[in-house]
């Protein structure tokens, strides 16, 4: 497969997933603001690594994780049939702590000023 389409599978896997958590999940877990930061797949897309940033307390995080992967195999379903040419293998959803650490490193920088 070659560059330039694995790039489109990934942005449109990217934004069917922030899709289906928005608005297909029914897990009280996943109530909170979810938002899918970025996704890194395999060649074969066998294994999909969905890393997400939310929006709640630290100590919440986990619960709202657990929510994401329990609701997996529901995600990959309904991914798979929106992208049908491809076959979709294991999701892990991961916390994505960046936006966090960019914010941490901003505060640091304006107490310094």
């Amino acid at each position: 497969m070659d560059s330039l389409r694995f790039l489109k599978i990934n942005s449109l896997m990217k934004e069917e997933i922030s899709r289906i958590i928005e608005n297909e999940i029914n897990d009280p877990r996943v109530s909170t603001m979810v938002t899918v930061q970025k996704i890194k797949s395999s060649k074969d897309f066998s294994t999909i690594r969905i890393y997400v940033s939310l929006l709640t307390d630290p100590k919440d995080s986990k619960l709202v994780l657990k929510g994401l992967r329990s609701s997996q195999g529901y995600v990959r379903k309904l991914l798979q049939k929106s992208i049908k040419n491809i076959r979709i293998g294991k999701l892990i959803f991961e916390h994505d702590k960046s936006p966090e650490e960019v914010l941490k490193i901003t505060n640091i920088i304006d107490s310094i000023n």
